[in-house]
């Protein structure tokens, strides 16, 4: 194959396309909408109205009030190490690895300490484990425990559950992720459908077809000629949604979350090979109808693969991760390289030449 004929093939269908500005204004207003404005909708009353804190998984915990202002860690006169006790009322002690139960804490400062079924005032925590106990304005780090009951305290345990935001962004991500996946392979029933039939019905092809380049050549040319516009807009609208979404999402999660991984490898290698697909399905379409409004109604076919995965993804059946992103690469890629060869095979130029009226 001669690329170089190719080229010209590519450069001369990108000289129509420029003259088209409805089209022109359709292969850009629809990424931008869907790629960014639909996305900050989507994620602007999330990012407003759902909180960023992260509940305790600790079973029964209960939460009454705030710590005072000013509260301090008590003052202590004696330290206790290594020891149990039992029903005992402990006030000013240090407790170091220690295990109580049923006992009344008042201003102590506990470290790696075993509390149960007791009751704790005024004191200072960390690293301890507490079952059924009542804390009553105290402060805790490192904690963990079961059926606990908070008043006026801050505590902060070992085991957090995701927050509601940590829960709710994973799948949001995958359906925006989608439409950057949906538009490269929507894009192109508005270019490549035309790119045969239309130019039949405007007397342009002709001259095309009686060049020295060979079917392969013209076809590369006018796939190309397709598949960068439909890319490029993609592109534009994944980089300026992207941006945009990390704006709105910093100030929830203090750093930016994209572009990660996933949405990085589904940009490089499934995008393009879902608009390929879309690309090879059209101009077959537009080689075989003599309509230009058949070939964009047929051409609305030739999505399907992607309509499956979006499908798949909506459902919760499939999540975009880097292997699944590699899986479903991997197929578009074969099935482009078969649509290619039989794009090839079938395509006559002297049919459409002399059987297109």
């Amino acid at each position: 194959m001669r690329w170089r004929n190719a080229w010209i093939v590519m450069r001369k269908d990108l000289d129509e396309f420029k003259k088209q500005k409805l089209v022109i204004g359709s292969i850009i207003a629809m990424p931008i909408v869907l790629g960014v404005v639909l996305p900050l909708v989507m994620f602007v009353p999330m990012v407003t109205m759902v909180p960023l804190e992260r509940p305790w998984d600790v079973d029964g915990l209960l939460e009454i009030g705030i710590l005072p202002d000013d509260a301090r860690v008590p003052w202590t006169n004696q330290t206790m190490e290594n020891t149990s006790f039992s029903s005992t009322v402990f006030s000013h002690k240090i407790l170091k690895n220690t295990h109580l139960n049923n006992c009344i804490i008042l201003s102590c400062v506990l470290d790696n300490t075993t509390v149960v079924d007791s009751t704790i005032q005024n004191s200072s925590l960390s690293s301890s484990f507490l079952n059924n106990v009542t804390v009553i304005r105290s402060e805790g780090t490192e904690l963990d425990g079961r059926y606990i009951l908070a008043v006026s305290s801050n505590l902060a345990f070992t085991k957090t559950k995701p927050s509601d935001i940590d829960q709710v962004l994973p799948l949001m991500f995958n359906m925006v992720l989608m439409i950057f996946i949906i538009i490269p392979a929507t894009l192109p029933t508005i270019i490549a459908t035309y790119s045969i039939v239309g130019e039949k019905n405007n007397r342009s092809l002709e001259p095309l077809l009686a060049t020295p380049t060979t079917d392969g050549e013209l076809l590369a040319g006018k796939i190309f000629s397709a598949f960068i516009p439909s890319m490029g807009s993609t592109l534009l609208a994944f980089t300026l949604g992207v941006v945009l979404l990390d704006v709105v999402l910093i100030p929830k999660v203090a750093y930016p979350l994209l572009p990660n991984l996933t949405w990085i490898l589904s940009i490089l290698l499934l995008a393009p090979t879902a608009c390929l697909m879309s690309v090879l399905a059209c101009v077959l379409v537009s080689s075989k109808v003599s309509d230009v409004r058949a070939a964009q109604q047929l051409g609305g076919f030739v999505v399907m693969p992607v309509v499956v995965l979006m499908v798949g993804v909506l459902s919760g059946f499939i999540f975009l991760s880097p292997v699944m992103i590699f899986i479903f690469a991997g197929l578009y890629g074969c099935l482009d390289l078969g649509l290619f060869y039989f794009v090839k095979a079938i395509f006559n130029r002297e049919t459409i030449l002399t059987k297109w009226t």
